[in-house]
C-alpha cells in the first residue's frame, strides 16, 4: 500500500506559530490591576512547554536584550514530531538584531533536522533584505524588496505592549518569517485584558490576536509582552514554564499523537481505485474559496462544487526540449531552491534523459528515475532541490523540488502544487508537480503518477513562501464526494 507523503514542513511551520485559533471576538472584561512597560531596559528571558492536544512535544526559548541601539532577540526550539509512526527531533535557533522601534535590522536562523540542516541569514540595506541561504552546502543569494523595514512575528507583541494600543483597534504591520523566507501583513488586535492560569497561579493578561495567511493566533502576554499562553482548536499550545520544566521531555517512544494523520480530511465516501476514473466531483466547505484560485487546467469551480477531470496524454502535443517560449521563462528559471542551473542538476539531468528530446518522454524518465531513487521518508526542512539529490530522501515536497529542477534543467517549464490527496480513506495535505505540454499537466512522481490522479486537489502553486498559504485550510476544510467515474 501506498505511504502517505505530506508537506511536513508547512505543518512544521504551522506548529512553530502556534496557529488556528478561531473564535468570535467579545466585548474585553472589566480593567484588572495590570501595569504595561513603555519600554524594555533589562534583559528578559521566558521558556514554554509546547503542546500537541496534550501530549508535550517540545519547548521553546526567547532571551530579548536591549542593546543602546535596539534590542537582540534569541529564539530556540526543540521539537520531537511523530511523522507517519517516525518521531524526529527538530532544532531551530535564530539570533535578530532590531530597531529600538523592534523593526528588523538583521538575522541569523538556523534550522536542524537528522542530518538536513537549513540556515539563512539576512540583512536590511536601504529598501531591500538582502538573503544568504545555506542548504544542502550550497550557498544562494536572494534580494527582497521592501516597502518598509519588517517586524518579526516575535518582536510583534513586545512592541504591541510598550505601545498601549486601544483595546480592539486593529494594527497592520508588515513581517517577515525566515523559516519560510516569507512576507506578509499581520493584523495585531488588543482584544482585551483577563487572568489566566499560569502553572499554580492566577495571572493577568492582555489577549492579543495577530492575523496572517488568512489565520490567526491568539496569545495572552504579561505588562512586558512576555508570551504567558497561547492555544488553538487544532490541538496546538504554548505554555510558559520555567527553564527546567520546559526543557523536560517524554521519551521518544512515548511520542503518540501523529502529527499527518491527525491533521486529515475525512470523507465519508470511500474512493477505490482512483488511478482508473477520469472524473471526480467535490463538494468543498469550511473556509473562504474565494481565497484560492480553484478553477484552471483540469479543475473548474462551480458555487461550492469542485470537479476534477485528469488529463489525457494521448491528447497532448508534445514538442523539442528545451523550450524555447520568453512567456514560460520564469519556469525555466533556477531559484535558491530549485537549483536547476547547478552542475550537479544539470549533470544528472543529462544522465536520466540519455539524449531524449521528446518533451513528453523526458518527464517520463525525470519522474520514473526520482521514483525510483529517493527514498519515501516524511522530512522536516525547507525543500531543496540540491540537498535532496545529496541526501536521495524527503516525502511529497523534496520528490517535486528535485523532479521540477531537473526539469527546468532539460528545458521542461515545471512548478510546485500544493492541495490535498486521497489515500487511505481520507485526505491528506500534498505536493506536486506540474509541467506544460500545452497545457499544464500534473505529475506525481512521489505516488509514480503521470498524470496524477483526479483526487489531486490543487489549491495554490509556488515554492514555501506561498506555501503556507495552506494553512488556513487546517481543520477548517470539508469534502465532500458528489460524483465520480
Amino acid at each position: 500500500m501506498k505511504r502517505v507523503l505530506t508537506i511536513t514542513v508547512v505543518l512544521f511551520w504551522c506548529l512553530m506559530n502556534v496557529l488556528l485559533l478561531r473564535r468570535q471576538l467579545r466585548a474585553p472584561p472589566p480593567p484588572l490591576a495590570f501595569q504595561t512597560v513603555t519600554t524594555i531596559t533589562e534583559p528578559t528571558e521566558e521558556w514554554w512547554g509546547i503542546f500537541y492536544r496534550g501530549e508535550k512535544i517540545g519547548y521553546a526559548g526567547q532571551k530579548i536584550t536591549p542593546n543602546g541601539q535596539g534590542y537582540l532577540i534569541q529564539d530556540s526550539s526543540v521539537l520531537r514530531l511523530n511523522l507517519l509512526g517516525t518521531v524526529q527531533t527538530v532544532k531551530t535557533r535564530m539570533a535578530t538584531t532590531a530597531t529600538q522601534d523592534w523593526t528588523l535590522k538583521q538575522f541569523d536562523f538556523d534550522l536542524q533536522s537528522n542530518e538536513v540542516r537549513f540556515k539563512a541569514r539576512g540583512i536590511i540595506e536601504g529598501s531591500t533584505l538582502q538573503l544568504e541561504i545555506d542548504s544542502g552546502g550550497y550557498v544562494s543569494k536572494k534580494t527582497l524588496p521592501m516597502a518598509r523595514p519588517p517586524y518579526l512575528l516575535a518582536a510583534l507583541k513586545p512592541y504591541v505592549v510598550t505601545q498601549n494600543f486601544e483595546l480592539g483597534t486593529e494594527q497592520l504591520f508588515p513581517t517577515f518569517d525566515p523559516s519560510t523566507l516569507s512576507q506578509q501583513i499581520t493584523t495585531v488586535t488588543v482584544e482585551g485584558r483577563e487572568r489566566i492560569k499560569v502553572g499554580d497561579r492566577m495571572e493577568p493578561a492582555l489577549r492579543i490576536r495577530q492575523r496572517f495567511k488568512g489565520i490567526s493566533v491568539i496569545s495572552w502576554v504579561d505588562g512586558q509582552g512576555r508570551t504567558l499562553k497561547e492555544e488553538t482548536p487544532a490541538g496546538f499550545s504554548l505554555v510558559k514554564q520555567n527553564p527546567e520544566q520546559a526543557k523536560t521531555l517524554p521519551q521518544t517512544r512515548s511520542i503518540s499523537l501523529d502529527l499527518i494523520t491527525q491533521t486529515a480530511v475525512p470523507t465519508q465516501t470511500p474512493i477505490v481505485d482512483p488511478g482508473s476514473k477520469r472524473l471526480l466531483k467535490l463538494k468543498l466547505s469550511g473556509f473562504n474559496l474565494t481565497s484560492f484560485v480553484l478553477t484552471g487546467d483540469r479543475q473548474r469551480l462551480d458555487g461550492d462544487i469542485l470537479e476534477i477531470q485528469r488529463e489525457d496524454l494521448s491528447e497532448i502535443r508534445s514538442y523539442k526540449i528545451p523550450l524555447q517560449d520568453q512567456r514560460l521563462a520564469s519556469y525555466l528559471q533556477s531559484t535558491p531552491f530549485l537549483q536547476s542551473d547547478h552542475p550537479e542538476i544539470r549533470g544528472l539531468a543529462q544522465r536520466v534523459l540519455r539524449g531524449e528530446t521528446d518533451a513528453v518522454k523526458a518527464a517520463e524518465r525525470i519522474r520514473e528515475w526520482i521514483y525510483n531513487n529517493l527514498a519515501k521518508e516524511p522530512t522536516v526542512s525547507i525543500p531543496n532541490a540540491l540537498e535532496v539529490l545529496h541526501t536521495k530522501r524527503g516525502d511529497c515536497n523534496e520528490h517535486a523540488v528535485l523532479f521540477n529542477a531537473l526539469a527546468r534543467a532539460a528545458g521542461i517549464p515545471a512548478k510546485t502544487v500544493v492541495g490535498l490527496v486521497y489515500l487511505r480513506g481520507a485526505f491528506y495535505y500534498h505536493a506536486w508537480s506540474e509541467i506544460w505540454l500545452g497545457r499544464w499537466v500534473s505529475v506525481d512522481s512521489v505516488l509514480n503518477q503521470f498524470p496524477a490522479d483526479i483526487t489531486h486537489v490543487k489549491f495554490l502553486e509556488g515554492e514555501i513562501d506561498r506555501q503556507i498559504d495552506i494553512l488556513q485550510l487546517i481543520g477548517n476544510i470539508k469534502i465532500q464526494v458528489v460524483e465520480m467515474s
